[in-house]
């Protein structure tokens, strides 16, 4: 009920930040400095893997809600564009001077 009227898609992002958490955790561990030597060339057995990250309820609230900011910022952001691709501006030779601003 929380996040009714949303798509599959953002469930699948909802899940999706949480193993971005885990790889992120990962990295840090590992250090940015040795992420290729340990996933390049690994051998058989070797391999990264990830035990299926707790998915909490609250951390699945707060995620939610911040992909529906994250979509209310992108509906802002395409309304503004629309918004100025049809701006009509005030005067001749494209701009914003009217003839009575210019006297």
């Amino acid at each position: 009920e929380q996040f009714d009227g949303q798509s599959i898609d953002f469930f699948g992002a909802l899940r999706a930040r949480v193993y971005d958490d885990k790889v992120r955790e990962f990295i840090s561990e590992m250090g940015i400095e040795n992420i290729g030597k340990r996933l390049v060339n690994v051998r058989k057995g070797e391999e990264v893997t990830f035990d299926p990250p707790a998915m909490n309820l609250e951390v699945l609230l707060e995620y939610g809600k911040a992909l529906e900011n994250e979509q209310e910022n992108v509906k802002r952001v395409q309304l503004a564009d629309e918004y100025l691709d049809g701006a009509v501006l005030a005067g001749n030779d494209d701009t914003s001077n009217t003839m009575m601003s210019l006297n």
